[in-house]
């Protein structure tokens, strides 16, 4: 994978630049195992000099692309999460599909990617309301990471990581290239017919070698060891490949951060409010509490409750909380507050345009579409979306 950070002037800017864009700041090769994410749609060397950027792609989001005569929609939950069966007009499922393929307009979706990234979704709503100090709640997320371990003469060590690394291999967090490296001597007896690089058949060779290790992401595994192959200079590399248990590539699941100062529950959560603007705040534990440290996990984070009451958190702001986790918050030390899910990720969709603009400048047009949460309190104040 191309790691070039510029567009020559001539050439329009592509859903591929944009895709590339993207990676360098949330890696694709980081998604959950489950998950669906990259280029999902379209061409990836069509134009994308008009984008538009939204949580999902709605109805709202389509009408945005059609409206702005956008080449590339950008969106943080994929378009296509499981297999299509058909894809048809009169579907739900798969309306949206055929619309944004009819306007030729292509998508590129950044969910748990984007969700364990060092400035991820919870990382940007910790920033909206003004959390200082931000650090990751569970540093480095559970991922399908192996470490690819390969033998290789000194002076070729240099090219063999630029292609293990060119391969999207060696990257930690905001980190790339990552590798460890040890002399040793390597030994070898190469049988008749064969054609070593160094060394004649029939006689052993002892070779002062590197051993050059990395991690890799393991949907990225088959590419990054084509790669290192390709750059050996041996007819037969010697290469381990280890899975890691609880591998960390990226900057991890959630965020805890502290306020400038302690705080009532009900104003520190009318500060959310204003900030984050969610179609409701619901809350279970301690109402009297002041609250100097906020644990935050945008989107459905109920399960790391745990985690953030030992980050010595007094607020843990999530969504989609279940009834029987409310009631053991309202048991315990530590307020819960539920945000609903969108209203919490939707701050991502700003980041997004931000590593755009800042990698193309004025080359692509953006348009952000904000939505509320498709479920809403019954009443008066309904309200839909707004675009920036």
């Amino acid at each position: 994978m191309s790691r070039s950070r510029g567009v020559p002037a001539g050439r329009a800017v592509t859903v591929r630049d944009v895709f590339q864009a993207l990676d360098d700041e949330f890696p694709f090769a980081h998604r959950a195992d489950w998950d669906n994410v990259g280029i999902l749609l379209g061409d990836p060397d069509a134009p994308a000099e008009r984008v538009v950027i939204a949580l999902d792609a709605t109805p709202a989001a389509v009408a945005a692309c059609r409206r702005h005569r956008a080449g590339l929609l950008v969106t943080h939950h994929p378009v296509i999460h499981s297999p299509l069966a058909s894809i048809r007009t009169d579907q739900a499922a798969s309306a949206t599909v055929h619309e944004l393929v009819r306007m030729g307009t292509a998508v590129i979706s950044a969910h748990t990617n984007a969700d364990v990234a060092p400035k991820g979704v919870s990382h940007a709503l910790a920033r909206r309301i003004g959390l200082q100090g931000i650090r990751p709640l569970i540093p480095g997320e559970p991922s399908d990471a192996c470490k690819v371990v390969v033998f290789v003469p000194a002076d070729r060590a240099a090219a063999v990581l630029a292609a293990l690394s060119e391969a999207g291999g060696g990257r930690i967090g905001a980190y790339t290239r990552c590798s460890f490296q040890a002399v040793g001597t390597g030994t070898f007896l190469p049988a008749e017919g064969a054609k070593p690089f160094l060394g004649k058949p029939g006689r052993e060779e002892r070779v002062e070698e590197v051993r050059l290790e990395s991690v890799v992401a393991g949907s990225l595994l088959q590419g990054v060891l084509k790669g290192v192959r390709e750059a050996h200079p041996y007819e037969e590399p010697a290469i381990d490949v280890y899975p890691l248990k609880g591998g960390a590539l990226g900057g991890g699941i959630g965020v805890v951060g502290d306020r400038g100062r302690a705080a009532p529950l009900a104003e520190v959560l009318a500060d959310v409010g204003r900030s984050v603007r969610p179609s409701w705040i619901k809350v279970a534990g301690p109402r009297r509490r002041r609250v100097a440290r906020i644990a935050v996990v945008a989107g459905s984070g109920s399960e790391f409750a745990g985690a953030a009451r030992a980050a010595g958190a007094d607020l843990f702001l999530t969504a989609d909380i279940k009834y029987h986790q409310a009631l053991e918050a309202a048991a315990g030390d530590m307020v819960v507050a539920d945000i609903g899910h969108g209203s919490g990720e939707r701050w991502i969709l700003p980041e997004f345009r931000r590593v755009i603009a800042a990698r193309f400048g004025r080359r692509v047009a953006t348009r952000v579409v904000m939505e509320r949460e498709p479920m809403r309190p019954f009443g008066p104040k309904q309200t839909g979306g707004w675009e920036r």
